[in-house]
């Protein structure tokens, strides 16, 4: 895929609401990076007006400037789900605290973001559906045990 990201600059910033002048496409929900020094915070677009958008940061905003890059992911905030996230330990951002723990020390260091789910691990799934059954939003496709 060769989709031009879209980049822009805080303009403004109050504890960890910040307001940043881009260019390109961008949608409220999106995930975007600010660049404070070799660090980089993950926030949510808020609100879109004109070439300006605010953006709610998920850190200590601690070096965020006038003029600090922000670069826009083109990908809306969501949480993930599978196996394995109801025996997990997660932050708000689904960030496993003890692989955190385990990478950083004790103290969450800003910037860092792991993801919530093992995919190396093999699950065994037990399909409840079948080929050409047909389904309706909220029918269950199959399951699998965890946390035995």
């Amino acid at each position: 895929m060769n989709e031009k990201i879209a980049t822009g600059v805080v303009v403004r910033a109050f504890g960890n609401l910040i307001h940043v002048k881009f260019e390109g496409d961008i949608r409220q929900g999106e995930v975007a990076m600010v660049k404070v020094g070799e660090v980089e915070l993950k926030a949510e677009v808020i609100e879109i007006v004109g070439g300006e958008a605010k953006l709610q940061v998920f850190e200590d905003t601690r070096g965020v400037r006038l003029g600090t890059q922000v670069e826009f992911s083109s990908l809306l905030l969501e949480a993930e789900l599978g196996p394995g996230l109801l025996t997990s330990i997660i932050d708000g951002l689904q960030n496993p605290l003890e692989e955190v723990a385990q990478a950083t020390g004790l103290f969450l260091t800003r910037g860092t973001y792991l993801p919530p789910l093992d995919y190396g691990r093999k699950w065994d799934f037990q399909p409840t559906a079948k080929v050409q059954d047909t389904l309706r939003r909220g029918d269950s496709v199959g399951f699998t045990m965890e946390g035995r």
